[in-house]
C-alpha cells in the first residue's frame, strides 16, 4: 500500500502497520540503523552500578574502576565497564515548510519518519519534538516512547492530508522555514542529553548555522536531508517572477533561458557544498534522503 493511500483513511494511523509498507533492507536504512545503534551502546554505558564487563583501559576511562588484578593476569591496563543509568532521550525537529510537502520529496519525508520514529520508540525512554515552517507550528512533550510516536507520526500524516497544493505552489518562495527558533526552543525544552532528529530539505533557511553548532556541542545531532534534483533546477515556463525569501524583492527571469538554467544550477550545488562543508566541520552527522532509497 502506498503512503498516499494512507492519507486516503480517516483516522486509524498507526506506525507499525505503515513500516509494514517500507523495505527495511534498503542499504541507506541499514545505514542508518548502525549509525544510531552504535550510538546506542556507547551511550548505555557508564558510571552506574550495573557491571558489563572488564575490557582494555582507553584514555579518559574514570582511574576508580581499574581493575588491577586483571591487569596483572594480562600484563595490560584493564578497567571495569558499567551500564549507565540515565534514561535516553529522542528530540525530532521536522520541517513541515511549503518546500517539503511538494515534488518528489513527501514519500520519503513519510517513510524516512516513520523508520526514525520506530527506532527512537525502541531506544528511547521518551520521546517529544517540534513541527516548524516560518514558526513553530506543533510541539510535542517529552513523553512515554510508544504513545508519542503514535501520536506524533499522526500528526504529520494529518498535515499532509490537509495540505492544499494549490497552496503550496503559491508560497513556496514567499517565507523563510524559521530553523533557529526550533532550535532555540530545543534547546530550551530538551535539556538532557540525548538525540535530536533533524529533516528538512535545507530550502529557505537563513541564519540557522550558529543554533546548530551550539546545539551540537551539547546534543548528538543526526540531520537528514530530504533531496529532490527538481530543487536544482528551474521550470522551463518562460519568463515567471520570482521572490526572494529574505528581501521579499521581486525579479522577472526568463527561465527557458540556457544560461539561466546553469546559473541557478550551480547556484544550488554552491549551496550544497557549503552546508555539507559546515556539518562536516562541526561533526553533525548529515544524510540525504531520496526517493530512490526506498524503491
Amino acid at each position: 500500500m502506498k503512503y498516499k493511500d494512507w492519507l486516503l483513511q480517516e483516522k486509524s494511523y498507526k506506525l507499525k502497520d505503515f513500516l509494514r509498507q517500507v523495505n527495511l533492507n534498503k542499504d541507506k536504512l541499514k545505514k542508518i540503523e548502525a549509525l544510531l545503534h552504535g550510538t546506542f551502546q556507547s551511550n548505555k554505558f557508564g558510571s552506574g552500578f550495573d557491571f558489563n564487563e572488564i575490557r582494555e583501559y582507553k584514555m579518559g576511562d574514570d582511574l576508580r574502576h581499574i581493575s588491577w588484578s586483571a591487569t596483572a593476569k594480562t600484563g595490560t591496563l584493564q578497567t571495569k565497564e558499567y551500564l549507565a543509568e540515565k534514561e535516553i532521550y529522542s528530540y525530532f525537529l521536522i520541517d513541515i515548510s511549503n518546500s517539503m510537502l511538494c515534488g518528489n520529496k513527501p514519500e520519503p519525508f513519510i517513510k524516512l519518519f516513520a523508520f526514525l520514529l520506530n527506532m527512537a520508540a525502541a531506544f528511547s525512554e521518551k520521546v517529544g519534538g517540534v513541527f516548524f515552517s516560518e514558526e513553530i507550528k506543533h510541539i510535542f512533550s517529552l513523553s512515554h516512547a510508544h504513545s508519542q510516536t503514535n501520536l506524533i507520526f499522526e500528526t504529520l500524516l494529518n498535515i499532509l492530508n490537509n495540505s492544499s497544493t494549490e497552496n503550496r505552489k503559491n508560497s513556496t518562495l514567499q517565507t523563510i522555514t524559521n530553523f533557529s527558533s526550533a532550535l532555540d526552543f530545543a534547546k530550551r525544552s530538551f535539556s538532557k542529553k540525548g538525540m535530536i532528529f533533524i529533516i528538512s530539505d535545507f530550502i529557505n533557511l537563513s541564519n540557522w548555522e550558529k543554533s546548530v553548532f551550539e546545539t551540537s556541542q551539547k546534543q548528538n545531532i543526526y540531520l537528514f536531508q530530504i533531496y529532490d534534483p527538481l530543487d536544482f533546477s528551474l521550470p522551463q515556463n518562460g519568463y515567471i517572477t520570482l521572490i526572494d525569501p529574505e528581501t521579499k524583492q521581486r525579479f522577472t527571469v526568463n527561465t527557458d533561458s540556457k544560461m539561466v538554467q546553469e546559473n541557478y544550477h550551480n547556484l544550488m550545488l554552491e549551496k550544497q557544498k557549503k552546508l555539507k562543508m559546515f556539518l562536516e566541520s562541526i561533526g553533525t552527522h548529515h544524510l540525504l534522503i531520496e526517493k530512490r532509497d526506498f524503491i
